[in-house]
C-alpha cells in the first residue's frame, strides 16, 4: 500500500488532505528512501494483493493544495472519495495463457474538473522522493491534461514531458505494435513459423516450429537467461543465438517471460522491412501518432534525455525487448493511437491486464516505467523513473493507477495484474 493510501486510511478524507499529508509521509516514512537490491534484467510487474472494490461516492470541494513537489501552491477543485473498508487481501496467481482474465467492471468515470488531478499529483510527488528524475503523463480524449516532471536532464536542464527516459520493457509495446501493423498489412503472418533461416539466425532445429504468436505471447519456450541480456554491448542476436543453441524449454506452449522473445521480434521487423527497428517503427507507428522522439540506445546518449546511471550502452543486447528510450508524452500518444486491429495481435498475455485496463511495466536497475490504457482506450497513463524507487515498474503502476482511478471516479482497489 502506498504512503498516500496509508495516510488516508480514513476514507472520508478529501484528496486535498491526502495531498498535504503526502509530503509529510514522505518525510517520516522509512520506505521513502532509495531501494537497493533490484534484480538485473527486464521483468514483468509484480502482482499486488487484490482487494474487493467498494462503492465510490464523490463530493466536489475546493481547497488549496500543492500541485507538485517543486511547484507553488494553487487553488484547485478536488474530490472527496468515500468508500467502505476493502475486504481482506487475497493472493492472485497467473492463469493459463489459453484463458483471458476477466476485468472487473469499474464505475462510470465522472467528467473531470479543470485543473490538475489531485490524487495523481500527490502520488507523483511521492514518486519523486529519492529518485533522479520522474515524468508522468496522462492522455485523455485527445488531450494531455496532466504532465508532471521532476529532476534534470543529462545536460543539466530541467526534465520535461518530452525528455526521453530509459523505459525498459515498456519498449516491448512499441516493438509489438510494429509487428501488429505489419500483420494488418499482411506482411507478417503471426500464426506462421518464424523465418529463422532467412533472418540469418543459427538455432537448434526444434525452434523451426516456433511461431510469431509464440514470441508475442512469451510461450515459445525461450529461456529467460536474465544475465545474458545486459552489460556487454553487442546486438541482441548474440545472446539470442546462445539461447537458441538448445531446444525450447519445457515451458513451450505456456507463458514464461523472456527478453529473447522480443529481441527476436525486433529482428523480425528489421528483416521484413529491410530497415533498422527504429526507422521501421517510425514509419509504422510513430508518424501516425505524431511522435518523433523515441530512439534506440545503440545511437548513444542524448543530452536532452533523463540520466541513466548505468549507461545506455548496456541496453544494446536487449534490442526490441528493452533498448528503447522515449518520453512519457510519446508513449501516451502512441498508445492512444492503438486500434482494435492492433489488439488482435497485441493480446494478453503478451500485454498485461488488471481491473483498470491493459499495458506493460518496465524494470531495470536504475530505471522503472509503467504504461497503462484505461477506459477502453479513452485514457492512457505513462510514467518513467530514473532511479531505484520503487523496486519495479509494477510498483510504479501500483502507486499511480489507483490515484488516477480515484481522480476519474473509478477506483476499484489496488491493481491485480496478470500474468505474474
Amino acid at each position: 500500500m502506498s504512503r498516500w493510501h496509508r495516510c488516508s486510511a480514513r476514507r472520508g478524507w478529501s484528496i486535498a488532505v491526502v495531498m498535504m499529508l503526502a509530503a509529510a509521509c514522505a518525510e517520516v516514512d522509512p520506505s521513502a528512501t532509495v531501494s537497493n537490491g533490484t534484480t538485473p534484467g527486464t521483468t514483468p510487474g509484480t502482482t499486488v494483493a487484490a482487494s474487493t472494490s467498494s462503492p465510490v461516492t464523490t463530493t466536489a470541494t475546493s481547497s488549496t493544495t500543492p500541485t507538485t513537489a517543486a511547484s507553488s501552491w494553487t487553488t484547485v477543485t478536488t474530490t472527496t472519495v468515500a468508500t467502505s473498508a476493502p475486504a481482506a487481501p487475497t493472493t492472485s496467481t497467473a492463469p493459463s495463457p489459453v484463458a483471458t482474465p476477466s476485468v472487473a467492471p469499474a464505475t462510470t468515470a465522472r467528467p473531470l474538473e479543470p485543473g490538475p488531478y489531485p490524487a495523481l499529483a500527490a502520488a507523483t510527488a511521492e514518486l519523486a522522493v529519492g529518485n533522479i528524475a520522474v515524468s508522468v503523463s496522462v492522455r485523455r480524449d485527445g488531450a494531455t491534461p496532466f504532465d508532471r516532471t521532476v529532476g534534470t536532464r543529462r545536460d543539466g536542464r530541467a526534465v520535461d514531458a518530452d525528455s526521453p527516459f530509459v523505459i525498459a520493457s515498456v519498449g516491448k509495446l512499441l516493438t509489438a505494435l510494429a509487428v501488429a501493423r505489419l500483420s494488418t498489412a499482411r506482411r507478417i503472418d503471426v500464426s506462421a513459423p518464424v523465418p529463422w533461416e532467412a533472418m540469418g539466425l543459427v538455432r537448434h532445429p526444434d525452434w523451426d516450429t516456433v511461431t510469431v504468436r509464440d514470441l508475442l505471447d512469451h510461450s515459445s519456450g525461450m529461456p529467460p537467461n536474465r544475465g545474458d541480456w545486459l552489460d556487454d554491448p553487442a546486438p541482441c542476436s548474440v545472446p539470442l543465438t546462445t539461447a537458441m543453441a538448445a531446444p525450447p524449454t519445457d515451458t513451450r506452449g505456456r507463458w514464461r517471460y523472456s527478453n529473447g522473445n522480443y529481441c527476436a521480434l525486433g529482428l523480425l521487423v528489421e528483416h521484413v522491412t529491410g530497415q533498422r527497428l527504429d526507422a521501421a517503427t517510425d514509419a509504422l507507428v510513430f508518424q501516425r501518432a505524431g511522435v518523433t522522439g523515441p530512439y534506440l540506445a545503440r545511437d548513444g546518449d542524448r543530452p536532452d534525455s533523463a540520466p541513466y546511471a548505468k549507461g545506455t550502452a548496456r541496453l544494446l543486447r536487449l534490442g526490441g525487448a528493452g533498448e528503447w528510450l522515449a518520453s512519457t508524452t510519446d508513449i501516451a500518444d502512441v498508445l492512444a493511437d492503438v486500434t482494435d486491429d492492433d489488439l488482435v495481435t497485441m493480446r494478453w498475455p503478451g500485454i498485461f491486464r488488471d481491473q483498470y485496463g491493459w499495458g506493460h511495466t518496465g524494470t531495470l536497475d536504475g530505471a522503472k516505467a509503467c504504461a497503462w490504457v484505461l477506459e477502453a482506450g479513452r485514457t492512457v497513463l505513462a510514467a518513467a523513473v530514473s532511479g531505484e524507487t520503487p523496486r519495479t515498474g509494477g510498483g510504479v503502476c501500483d502507486r499511480l493507477l489507483p490515484a488516477l482511478a480515484a481522480d476519474l471516479g473509478m477506483w476499484a482497489g489496488e491493481p491485480v495484474r496478470v500474468p505474474l
